[in-house]
């Protein structure tokens, strides 16, 4: 069996072989372009070939990088404007809620993962040469536990490590049966990790290959050797079953439970035949098979690629950055701002013409005549020469080698698509909106790298949306992200027990129902807060209303360290005066004590207890008065009236600052108002009735009808259904 598995691996070792050999020779010169475009912007001499430089040895040769400086603005843009993963519900028993928890799952792979460090990575390579990429591996949580997860990691230098099936034909290769992730390893940590594999024994392991001249010379160089992750992705043949609960599940692999799951109620609703992928890794050098295989869980190669710009031309593919077609408007620049430094060093200074009889005795004063600022200069007259000593004039700078130094200048801006004002080189425009919108428009060529990223990331969320179910496949705490980086722990695929029916059911079951993804990619949310905050202030300046109900949302979004506190500050004065449309959270309530009895304030009671005696005393000398006192016992009547009025204005007082209105307010608010119906009953059936309820009735009807509307507003913290009902009464 050893011998058999043996030639297993010789046999797909030789195929991997192969399979390299093609790619690379069918790439090789778009990937060693790509690698001469990375050195031309980003090292130090990479913009002057080695002929120019022989043939300029000794001669002044300046390089003006200007191709960096507009590969790091598109970089710079391209990191103000991130690109966020959105999950959506599909079919199948999937659901809003499931798809929060899978995006804010995704959201916190990226952020534990530091996949931005990948993106940024891929997205830099790409500008520069135009191929880049990441992958997405599995990984143990920690030293002493099972459960794995999953993370982004950034490829680097993908230029000359990454490769995929030839044959693949899809932007992200999605449709690749094989791939190629290579590393140069030095040759001793080579033999230390592999000992019983010697890269002496190469020679008998690929003799066929040797024999068809397809030698390992690649594989191998001075003191480096190249190790591949060589991936397999192989149609296989499965069986699903459709579940009465909604679930999908592969009955090859899965089939066993199908008997545990009828015991719960969970039936079989029909099966099919479906085609499906398995995917594994070999690990492999020139010589052989190193490890492997190693099963992968998902469905797909989980290595991402992220291109530049593609052409197709009689069936070959060119891909280039924004580097490729400004090297020589660049070389020109440099070869023409070097010749004329050149020529301006090398021109003659502009010197006095004159006879020696024209400075004899006047020499010493034309020597110095560079270093004395004399205002005048003798000459003496010479027949021979009758005007004074004069200059010719120096050589000018040839004024066709400006022009060709500033057409140059202007050929970067063009094949690099970023027009001047970009650049912020256009003085006619003043107005702010006027030069984002020139920015804009000298945007639009560059915005292929940004749609060819999103493009990549939005492949990388179909691979994790694949792998979640796989991987994060028991009960366990997950923290989630949400879109302004707060967090929360939630439980997935946690069992609990239904009330209503009685019945286990599975919370946040990551493998029920099908999803998708789409990607959305504008200002970092940072960037999104300030503006908002921007927005909401002008807003304020246009509408004092505005004010009053939008000072929570300009402190949680302006930039500033102590945000957090002067939201909670400003949110529990808001809370406090009733703002409209602010409603307290469960914390806010706790903290602000809403959720607590508030105990009536001493004053107030004190209030309450003054107004309530000297209505009763106003009420005994108004029983004891004659009815010739009428008007007096009318100025009284309106008193207690005055009396009532001012004791709900103090319980409305007393609710806008918090405190609930209660029972015992309640009782006093009443025993107050039967005092007012009692007088006003007295004086009803005293002398003069008629004119009396003609002068009071009046009032009374329409304070209390005022009152009644201010207690419909009042809230009762513990009163009966009766009790309520005589408020609005």
């Amino acid at each position: 069996m050893a011998t058999d598995k043996k030639a297993d691996n010789t046999e797909i070792h030789q195929t991997a072989l192969k399979r390299f050999q093609r790619v690379e020779d069918k790439e090789r010169s778009q990937r060693s372009l790509a690698i001469e475009d990375l050195r031309f912007a980003q090292t130090e001499d990479g913009q002057w070939d080695d002929s120019a430089i022989e043939r300029r040895r000794g001669r002044p040769r300046y390089t003006i990088n200007r191709v960096a400086g507009a590969v790091d603005q598109l970089i710079g843009d391209q990191r103000q404007n991130r690109t966020a993963i959105k999950i959506r519900p599909v079919r199948g028993g999937a659901t809003e809620d499931v798809a929060k928890v899978m995006e804010g799952l995704i959201r916190n792979i990226e952020t534990q993962s530091k996949a931005t460090n990948a993106y940024d990575n891929a997205f830099d390579e790409v500008v520069n040469g135009g191929f880049g990429g990441w992958r997405v591996i599995t990984e143990f949580s920690d030293d002493d536990v099972f459960e794995q997860d999953v993370r982004i990691k950034p490829i680097l230098g993908a230029t000359t490590s990454l490769w995929f099936d030839t044959g693949a034909t899809e932007y992200d290769k999605r449709d690749a049966k094989w791939a190629f992730v290579t590393l140069d390893m030095p040759r001793e940590e080579r033999e230390e990790k592999y000992p019983d594999k010697p890269i002496s024994e190469w020679p008998k392991d690929v003799e066929l290959l040797r024999r068809n001249g397809e030698g390992c010379d690649n594989w191998s160089k001075d003191d480096t050797v190249t190790i591949a992750e060589y991936w397999v992705k192989t149609e296989v043949d499965k069986e699903i079953v459709l579940l009465s609960d909604g679930r999908v599940i592969d009955a090859t692999e899965d089939g066993k439970i199908l008997d545990e799951l009828a015991g719960e109620g969970i039936k079989e609703v029909k099966r099919r035949k479906a085609k499906s992928h398995k995917v594994e890794m070999y690990i492999m050098d020139g010589g052989g098979i190193l490890e492997g295989p190693k099963a992968w869980a998902g469905k797909f190669i989980p290595l991402i690629p992220m291109f530049g710009r593609q052409t197709y031309i009689e069936n070959k593919t060119y891909i280039r950055g924004l580097v490729r077609f400004a090297k020589d408007p660049a070389r020109i620049y440099n070869y023409g701002t070097s010749t004329a430094i050149e020529t301006t060093a090398l021109t003659p200074k502009d010197p006095y013409w004159y006879t020696p009889a024209q400075v004899k005795g006047h020499k010493d004063k034309y020597e110095n005549f560079n270093t004395q600022n004399s205002p005048f200069m003798p000459f003496n007259p010479d027949p021979l020469n009758p005007g004074p000593p004069s200059r010719s004039g120096a050589p000018a700078v040839n004024g066709a080698l400006l022009a060709q130094i500033q057409q140059a200048s202007m050929d970067l801006y063009h094949v690099t698509g970023m027009q001047p004002p970009s650049l912020g080189a256009n003085p006619e425009l003043k107005s702010g909106k006027a030069i984002q919108a020139q920015e804009r428009l000298g945007d639009r060529g560059m915005y292929i790298f940004e749609d060819n990223k999103s493009k990549s990331i939005d492949y990388t969320a179909e691979i994790l949306l694949d792998l979640l179910p796989r991987i994060y496949d028991t009960a366990r705490q997950e923290r989630i992200v949400s879109m302004d980086g707060e967090t929360e722990d939630v439980q997935i695929n946690e069992t609990v027990r239904d009330k209503q029916t009685g019945e286990e059911v599975l919370v946040n079951d990551l493998s029920l129902g099908k999803y998708d993804s789409v990607t959305e990619t504008g200002p970092a949310f940072a960037t999104q807060r300030q503006e908002s905050a921007q927005q909401i202030i002008e807003l304020i300046g246009t509408s004092p209303t505005f004010e009053g109900l939008a000072l929570d949302l300009v402190a949680k979004d302006l930039p500033i360290l102590e945000s957090k506190e002067l939201t909670k500050r400003v949110r529990a004065l808001m809370i406090a005066n009733g703002t409209p449309g602010v409603t307290p959270t469960e914390d806010e309530i706790k903290e602000l004590g809403l959720d607590q009895q508030q105990q009536p304030d001493l004053q107030q009671q004190a209030i309450t207890e003054n107004i309530q005696i000297q209505t009763e005393k106003l009420i005994s000398d108004i029983e004891n008065q004659d009815a010739k006192t009428l008007q007096v016992t009318v100025d009284t009547q309106n008193s207690t009236i005055k009396a009532l009025q001012d004791l709900n204005n103090a319980f409305k007082i007393q609710m806008e600052t918090g405190i609930p209105f209660t029972q015992a307010d309640h009782n006093i608010r009443t025993k107050q108002q039967d005092i007012v119906e009692e007088a006003q009953q007295q004086i009803d059936e005293g002398p003069n009735r008629e004119q009396s309820a003609s002068i009071v009735s009046d009032a009374v009807t329409q304070e209390i009808a005022q009152e009644s509307e201010g207690a419909r507003r009042l809230t009762v913290e513990q009163p009966s259904a009766s009790v309520g009902q005589d408020i609005v009464n």
